[in-house]
């Protein structure tokens, strides 16, 4: 009977601490499986990580047995499990977790694990075997983090096995050349409209959406690159100083494109000089006849050392390549390109906004210079598409427009998003938002100047999340913004029911950023 009993026990402690695993490794999953990461989590949600009623509820067999009430403790336990599993609701997925081959050696980590403490319950002693479970219990979250640990040694391994096949696959194909994309922001709309104007030319592959990560790159080399490729347009993220010249060190970009360089993952680069320094590694990269595009309009990459000859891209007439004449309505653009010692070259786009004009001019500074003809890169041009969750207009059933940049995160970005809600100018303008994260102590500062631009671009507000909105809330303050147009909900399904309730067909909505399970 004693037997059967620890048996249930176990079985319950399994169904229960899978149940918080699971969600731990969500978040490691969508903090990219940094360990680091995960602990800033960990800490933010203290009271999460560390739940009182859990641990209080497990702690009263763990006297029990103590106290030698051993047949007592141990229907306590299955009680206390049964509560447990019970009351424990599986949260609410807005990016799904994805059971990878990484998630399967870590759940195999974790059988091992949880065969060891049944072999201690069975042969060694019960009453440790069971403690020791109910402690796994009470901190499984940091047991997310031990494993991730454990593992580092065998991730390593075959994370270099996968690096060195990109590698020797990318030598295979001489001919092919690679073009590097990075920067603060903007990096995945340049790449789709590079890739949708060369593609006009050349047999073209890019990384998916946002594949940016070193992990993603290999992937994307290992399973799509082919011999019949000539380009790979590659978008490389970072957030750590080192990432992009780790990437770089792999596919030997002979182009490189630096988007923007400004206030971006600041609590892991911990300083703008440390993101300027990452972000200049894919320059610093490039073979002697490689060549580097650079966006003018941005003062950090003025103010950057670069090399002497760059190919500079803007919305001035300090660039090499240009757009004047620029138009922006709410149904679109049209400018043109102004190339060196060349015929300007005429765009009409359905994108929005001067960041999207930025991309276009990059990509045909680009095309230009991989010797395409002004007739293939307006062909190409006429094929642009919004990408989605980048200022990407839909129509709702009831009349009203979404501007869908819930994907952006950068104040400069914000900003322009902003400016095109106020272009808007006879429908009621209703901004819902987040708010912008990862910048270390720059956070309240930069969401405070986000709140007041939406004071002068918004007629109604809604802010998502209470705690990280507030300094957008002092912002709309600071502008003297009507108290009775602002809304702050508790998560977005609140937030899309407040935006039901006053919008007709006279709305335009902007959805400006959307912060991933890790945030909310």
């Amino acid at each position: 009977m004693q037997n059967l009993l620890i048996g249930l026990n176990l079985i319950l402690f399994l169904i229960y601490f899978y149940k918080k695993i699971r969600e731990g490794l969500h978040i490691l999953q969508l903090e990219n499986y940094y360990n680091d990461r995960y602990l800033v989590w960990m800490r933010r949600y203290i009271q999460k990580v560390l739940n009182i009623k859990v641990i209080g509820l497990l702690l009263i067999p763990f006297l029990l047995l103590i106290l030698n009430f051993n047949y007592i403790a141990v229907i306590a336990n299955i009680i206390i499990y049964l509560i447990l599993i019970a009351t424990s609701k599986k949260p609410k997925e807005k990016k799904a977790f994805v059971v990878t081959a990484r998630i399967r050696r870590m759940y195999l980590t974790y059988l091992v694990i949880f065969v060891g403490i049944t072999l201690i319950a069975i042969f060694v002693n019960a009453k440790i075997g069971l403690i020791i479970a109910n402690i796994c219990a009470m901190f499984a979250y940091g047991f997310v983090y031990l494993v991730n640990l454990i593992n580092r040694p065998i991730e390593k391994s075959i994370r270099k096995g996968f690096c060195v096949k990109a590698s020797k696959k990318l030598k295979e194909i001489p001919n092919l050349k690679v073009i590097g994309i990075t920067g603060s922001y903007g990096k995945t709309s340049t790449k789709y409209a590079v890739n949708t104007i060369l593609s006009q030319k050349f047999n073209t592959l890019m990384t998916p959406e946002s594949y940016n990560t070193t992990m993603g790159v290999v992937r994307t080399i290992n399973e799509k690159l082919t011999s019949t490729h000539q380009l790979f347009i590659c978008e490389m993220g970072a957030k750590y100083v080192g990432d992009i010249k780790e990437i770089c060190d792999i596919v030997n970009p002979e182009f490189g494109i630096v988007t923007a360089i400004g206030p971006q993952h600041l609590d892991t680069f911990g300083s703008l000089e440390n993101v300027k320094k990452t972000k200049l590694e894919l320059v610093d990269s490039l073979p002697k006849q490689g060549l580097a595009f650079v966006n003018w309009e941005d003062e950090n990459i003025r103010k950057a050392e670069l090399p002497e000859y760059i190919v500079k891209f803007g919305l001035t007439k300090k660039a090499d390549y240009y757009a004047e004449k620029i138009e922006i309505t709410e149904y679109g653009s049209s400018f043109d390109v102004i190339l060196p010692n060349k015929e300007k070259i005429h765009i009409k786009t359905k994108l929005l906004g001067e960041l999207n004009i930025l991309n276009i001019v990059c990509a045909v500074a680009i095309a230009d210079k991989l010797g395409m003809t002004a007739e293939e890169i307006k062909i190409g041009a006429k094929y642009l598409r919004p990408v989605s969750h980048r200022l990407q207009l839909k129509q709702n059933p009831n009349g009203s427009i979404i501007i869908d940049d819930a994907y952006n995160s950068n104040i400069k970005g914000a900003k322009m998003a902003l400016e095109v809600l106020k272009s808007f100018e006879n429908k009621q303008r209703v901004l819902i938002t987040p708010g912008i994260v990862e910048l270390g102590e720059e956070a309240d500062k930069i969401n405070r100047d986000l709140g007041k631009k939406a004071a002068e671009c918004a007629d109604y507000v809604i802010l998502v999340g209470e705690k990280q909105t507030l300094p957008i809330l002092n912002g709309l303050q600071d502008r003297h913004y009507p108290k009775q147009n602002t809304f702050v909900a508790k998560n977005l399904e609140e937030a899309l029911q407040q935006m039901n309730r006053i919008t007709s067909n006279r709305t335009v909505i902007l959805l400006e950023n959307d912060l991933p399970d890790n945030y909310l």
